[in-house]
This record gives structure tokens, sequence and C-alpha cells, in this order.
């Protein structure tokens, strides 16, 4: 068996050395502070599902502009039932295909803010936590834009409604 107080070091010897081996050091090591370094601002979040949705959106909710600007000559050219039982159908359909597209968008958005909130609560490194909120927080602009948007909408197709019964439009062209 081989005795552990023979090689041993005592503290003593130790701390002898290590007062040498400072005395040696000409110039001391460099310490790095937090004001050392450069500020970095976090990388942008990656485009995530809802957004890429959003901009699909975009172009699908042309058509219920159309309809509200189809509906808004309506102001200056009083509606007739010479307009047609195909342009009252289409006016129709278009209001409501954009009105489904955005209920449609309007619950993958709710499930993505839902999806946020769960990833935020479940981190704990404060710089994820942060990027995580940021998301949430577009997500909700997006979400309440969205349903100002379907607020509009649903007015549209009320006053495409309200043109029709003037015109007196049968009601099977419009349901």
């Amino acid at each position: 068996m081989f005795s552990a107080a023979a090689g041993a070091q005592t503290l003593a010897d130790a701390a002898r050395k290590e007062a040498e081996r400072r005395k040696t050091i000409a110039k001391p090591a460099k310490v790095y502070t937090d004001s050392d370094l450069k500020v970095v601002a976090p990388p942008p979040p990656p485009e995530s599902p809802p957004a890429d949705a959003a901009k699909a959106a975009e172009p699908q909710a042309k058509p219920a502009e159309k309809a509200t600007d189809a509906a808004a000559p309506a102001k200056a050219v009083e509606p007739s039932v010479d307009q047609g039982e195909e342009h009252w159908r289409k006016l129709m359909d278009d209001a409501r295909g954009a009105l489904s597209r955005s209920a449609s968008y309007l619950q993958a958005l709710d499930d993505r803010v839902r999806a946020l909130t769960a990833d935020y609560n479940a981190r704990e490194d404060p710089a994820q936590r942060n990027a995580i909120w940021a998301q949430r927080v577009r997500a909700i602009d997006d979400l309440n834009r969205l349903k100002e948007d379907m607020a509009a909408q649903e007015k549209a197709i009320a006053k495409i409604e309200a043109d029709a019964r003037k015109a007196g439009v049968p009601p099977g062209w419009i349901r």
C-alpha cells in the first residue's frame, strides 16, 4: 500500500508556490466584466405559421373588401334586381367566404396564443421567455386586428342584405 502522506503537499507549501508564481507574472490577466461586452440585439424570432397565414390571409381579405366596395357604390346607384341573381349570389358568397376564412384564421391564432403561453410558462431561461413573450404579444395584436376585420366583414354582409331588400331581390338569391 502507498502512503498518502508521502506524496502529499501541505497547505503551506502550496501557498508558497502560488505566491512565487504570482511574483513571476509581469502583467495581470484581463478581467472581463459586463461593461466590456458589446450589447447585441437578440436575433429576430423565426417566422411562425400564423405569421405566414397572416400573409396568406391578406389576399383572401380582398373578397370582403370587394364586397364592401361593391356595396359602397350602391349608395350612389340604387341597387336593383336587374343586376341579376348571379351578381347577388357572388356578392354574398365572396363576403361569407372571407368571413369563413377569417374565422379559421382566428382559430389558428387563438391556438398559437395558447401554445405560446404554455411555452412561456414552461421555460426558465429569461432570454427565451422574453422572445416567446414578444411572439405572443404580436400574435395577440394580430388576433385583435382580425376580430376588427371580422366585425367589418359582418357589417358588409348586413349591408349587402339590406341593399338586396331595398332592391326587391328575392331572399333565395342571397342565402
